[in-house]
């Protein structure tokens, strides 16, 4: 009876352990594809000459939504050098929130 006991808490205690780690990878993963989501919107918004043109939401798989918000945060006298700060939100159900921020610097020529 002892050691029927002595097992049911051994028992109990694996199972608590493997829920803990199946947490733990699910967390990560929706990190994961969280920092690939706002890295891909940084990149686009790197990769256009106004980034204030682009789309500020995004919708994605499983879930996630993209919400970029683009300032100008410097600018020449001519208007010819703007500097952007980029700020991409990434969010998923239930609660989890990514926020990832670069800067881009823009010269125009005419």
């Amino acid at each position: 009876m002892v050691a029927f006991a002595i097992l049911s808490v051994a028992i109990v205690s694996i199972f608590q352990l493997f829920s803990t780690a199946l947490r733990t990878t699910k967390k990560a993963a929706d990190y994961t594809n969280a920092v690939f989501y706002a890295r891909s919107m940084l990149d686009e918004a790197y990769s256009v000459t106004d980034p204030t043109e682009l789309p500020s939401r995004l919708e994605f798989e499983e879930g996630f939504e993209g919400k970029r918000e683009v300032s100008i945060v410097s600018e020449s006298e001519d208007s010819s050098t703007k500097l952007y700060e980029v700020a991409v939100t990434v969010t998923w159900p239930p609660a989890g929130s990514l926020v990832i921020k670069g800067l881009r610097t823009v010269y125009e020529t005419e």
